[in-house]
């Protein structure tokens, strides 16, 4: 019971924060985060806060049925927002590809510059001969 406290207790005030601070991401993903660093730095889970991840890990559909319930009302409602979220979506990842094969080519063409640099040689000298 107690990591359930902990947990819910963690999200009510990640909500506030966000809220009081006006940040642009959701409290819930904050305080992953927030919960996430607590455990890196303690090194291991918390085993109340292990025990109760555990029971809700079993009900995680149940927790992504409302976003299934809203995807469903944005296709059935989107008049021209749909439309304009995939154009973009598609638009910024032929964006993104084109970026990275110029990228890609020039890195190429500078380090196959740097292999074929001559090497000099100095035919000047007679056997025999050093400096």
């Amino acid at each position: 019971m107690q990591g359930y406290i902990y947990i819910f207790a963690l999200l009510i005030t990640c909500d506030f924060l966000v809220s009081q601070l006006g940040l642009n991401i959701p409290g819930s993903i904050l305080g992953l985060i927030i919960l996430f660093t607590i455990f890196c730095f303690k090194g291991n889970t918390i085993y109340s806060i292990e025990e109760a991840s555990k029971v809700l890990l079993k009900y995680l559909p149940l927790f992504l049925v409302p976003l299934g319930v809203g995807v469903k009302e944005l296709i059935v409602n989107a008049d021209f927002i749909l439309f304009k979220m995939i154009s973009i979506s598609i638009l910024s990842l032929l964006v993104a590809i084109f970026i990275t094969i110029i990228i890609i080519r020039v890195l190429k063409l500078f380090l196959n510059k740097k292999e074929e640099a001559p090497v000099i040689v100095n035919l000047n000298i007679k056997k025999g001969e050093e400096k």
